[in-house]
């Protein structure tokens, strides 16, 4: 059972297997993107299959934490970014419900981008919790583009705002649940132990207020190919 717990075996950000992590999964976007009208006569069948497996990647991180005695309210519970928006997408995905596609999109995208980028993560490869992690973001990402790809979902001039206040809205929530239960969601009351992007952008709680600049850039620029797509 090595592989499904050893804290022996830790993760290195950006050594190679991060690397030979990163490059797959963008090259798994890439196919997806070069086969997606051969996809398009199975796309219900992949949506329905990517959004259960989002939702069963969840209860087995769940599991997981329960299994090996590492359940803690402090970090366990699901009130980080990717987990609401894992969540969130999973929920869109099978009811192809655009509000949450228009905000999720933005959300769910930045927030996987920057974790798959810079984890904060403790096991390394084979091991269940990095497997579980990098399959989760790199499908946290999919999801908003199986709807672009295979069902010419887009976003309209209102959505960054609807995102902007929709991850405001999640904040909020989430402020008082560290309130309550003492914990860091969101890293709404400090920094992360380990090194990321966070580190650059001064103290708390100076950091959260360069974070909202950094998500109305963030949203801005993946608005860009609908922007230019408008106007083919």
């Amino acid at each position: 059972m090595r592989w499904f717990y050893n804290s022996a075996n830790q993760f290195y950000m950006w050594d190679v297997t991060h690397l030979v992590t990163i490059i797959t999964i963008l090259s798994l976007y890439g196919a997806f993107y070069v086969f997606r009208h051969t996809l398009q006569p199975y796309r219900n069948i992949i949506r329905i299959t990517v959004g259960i497996t989002l939702l069963a990647s969840r209860i087995s991180l769940d599991i997981w934490y329960i299994t090996t005695g590492t359940w803690n309210i402090h970090t366990s519970l699901p009130f980080e970014l990717c987990s609401i928006a894992s969540i969130a997408c999973a929920i869109m995905l099978l009811t192809r419900n655009r509000f949450l596609f228009e905000t999720f999109y933005f959300i769910g995208i930045a927030g996987a981008i920057q974790a798959i980028v810079t984890p904060d993560l403790l096991f390394g490869f084979p091991q269940f919790r990095f497997i579980q992690f990098f399959t989760d973001h790199f499908l946290l990402i999919l999801a908003p583009l199986i709807m672009i790809w295979l069902y010419n979902y887009t976003i309209t001039k209102w959505s960054i705002m609807k995102a902007f206040i929709t991850i405001n809205v999640i904040a909020i929530f989430v402020f008082i649940i560290n309130t309550l239960t003492d914990a860091n969601y969101m890293f709404l009351i400090q920094k992360p132990t380990s090194a990321s992007l966070l580190d650059v952008l001064g103290p708390y709680p100076y950091y959260l207020l360069a974070l909202e600049v950094i998500a109305i850039v963030i949203f801005i620029i993946l608005s860009l190919p609908f922007t230019y797509r408008s106007k083919q």
